[in-house]
């Protein structure tokens, strides 16, 4: 994922948390803000209960690379994505599955079924 598709300013992240809009399943929990920038923006973010450096690691990165899927699904939204201790025991496509599943009910709750 490309360094403008991020988000790294600890204030900005605390603006999108702070708003409460968010979604979540059983591995991953987002929050959203609509902004006035033109393309999508997320931050990734693991909780030490994960595991060690290494392990937290790679549960961004895969994040970051079914993410990076879906970037032009939503123009205008900044997405900040906590992943739970329990993504460590699911698989690829059953996270790309539940990202999925995401990104619909997003446009269904906040976007009026819009995409």
């Amino acid at each position: 994922m490309k360094k403008k598709y991020r988000i790294k300013k600890n204030h900005e992240i605390a603006s999108i948390v702070n708003m409460r809009k968010k979604v979540s399943s059983k591995n991953y929990l987002i929050y959203l803000k609509k902004t006035e920038t033109k393309i999508a923006r997320f931050a990734f973010s693991v909780s030490k209960k994960y595991g060690k450096a290494v392990e937290r690691n790679k549960a961004k990165r895969i994040a970051r690379s079914i993410f990076s899927k879906y970037l032009n699904l939503y123009h205008n939204i900044d997405f900040v994505v906590v992943i739970k201790t329990s993504a460590k025991s699911a698989n690829y496509t059953e996270l790309e599955q539940e990202t999925i599943f995401l990104f619909d009910l997003i446009g269904k709750k906040y976007l009026g079924g819009k995409k």
